[in-house]
């Protein structure tokens, strides 16, 4: 009998062998399923000394009283909004994430779309196509070293971001009100306000939690001076869709780039955001790659053996559960 059980909620890679292959050096099974109602992953986590979650959501109280010899919660990837950390904590259970694994594809998706949308690829594409040559169409089309991009969010990605921007020239500043002060970071700190009303292009690369639930509404649009356009790799939540379907109508902003939206997917086949020329859309394809996916699942069972030997794991966001650990169980000694 297995000395762990390792439960993974959901997933969208082609198999489980990177985990099978790390946690069965420490005895541990691990046990998947995708697509599985409620009912079907609370029992799958019934009883599990670990669990892995992808997008499956919520894991709440209910769920987390399911499996109280439970050491550790690992998420597939940086956004940890599937996970009732609280009730976590107050269960002695870990909870973690994978904040690294995609930085490279982030930032550089979040760079195409700011190009794209700057230089306005995709309409000059619809053009050509249509046989229309005539530049006058893409007017006003600015040099990049004379325009202000802001951030919002100055996590390890937005630091990526900022580096690649500020390799084209222009003036760089952000908000963040938990970025710590750094010699090395050459992009300006502002306010909110400030940055809505300077930037010629917005980033938004801020986690979803209820202090950012529509950073972007219709006061904030309201606010953009320059008519900016907006690129989000982060969460859909960030951004109120009505208020930014309502900005684009009333050409408060130039366009957007949006590799995730807010209740998507789907997205309805009448959304007015599929009408737009100057909207660029992506199935939340921003992690994506070969190399991004072993990794992500490699770095998430480690974690998970790391916490199942007793150790503190790398990306533990919760160290107050460290004081109300459940006593780890031997399944071979129940035999």
């Amino acid at each position: 009998m297995s000395k762990f059980r390792v439960a993974v909620t959901d997933y969208v890679f082609p198999n489980l062998e990177p985990e099978r292959e790390i946690l069965a050096e420490i005895g541990a099974e691990v046990v998947g399923c995708r697509d599985a109602s409620r009912e079907e992953v609370t029992e799958l986590v019934r009883g599990a000394d670990a669990v892995l979650n992808t997008y499956f959501k919520p894991i709440d109280a209910d769920m987390l009283d399911a499996m109280p010899g439970c050491r550790i919660i690992v998420r597939y990837g940086i956004g940890v909004d599937t996970i009732d950390i609280p009730a976590a904590t107050q269960r002695g259970i870990m909870v973690a994430n994978v904040p690294d694994y995609c930085t490279d594809e982030v930032s550089d998706h979040a760079m195409a779309l700011l190009l794209a949308l700057l230089r306005r690829i995709s309409q000059s594409d619809h053009n050509v196509r249509s046989g229309n040559w005539d530049l006058d169409a893409l007017r006003p089309l600015r040099r990049i070293s004379a325009l202000t991009i802001g951030l919002i969010g100055m996590g390890r990605i937005g630091r990526a971001i900022a580096s690649k921007v500020a390799a084209f020239g222009p003036q760089v500043i952000f908000y963040d009100p938990y970025c710590d002060a750094d010699p090395l970071l050459t992009a300006k700190a502002v306010d909110l306000l400030e940055l809505l009303r300077s930037s010629d292009a917005i980033i938004v690369q801020a986690p979803a939690n209820q202090e950012t639930m529509h950073l972007l509404n219709s006061a904030a649009f309201d606010a953009m001076e320059r008519k900016p356009v907006i690129v989000n790799c982060a969460r859909g939540e960030l951004i109120d869709t009505n208020a930014l379907i309502d900005a684009l109508d009333r050409g408060q902003i130039s366009g957007v780039g949006l590799d995730v939206i807010e209740g998507a997917p789907p997205v309805a086949e009448d959304s007015p955001l599929l009408r737009y020329e100057n909207v660029i859309l992506t199935p939340h394809s921003a992690w994506f790659s070969g190399e991004a996916l072993v990794s992500l699942q490699r770095l998430a069972a480690m974690e998970v053996a790391r916490a199942l030997q007793g150790e503190r794991p790398v990306s533990l966001l919760n160290p107050e559960a460290l004081n109300k650990r459940p006593i780890l169980t031997d399944r071979r000694s129940e035999s």
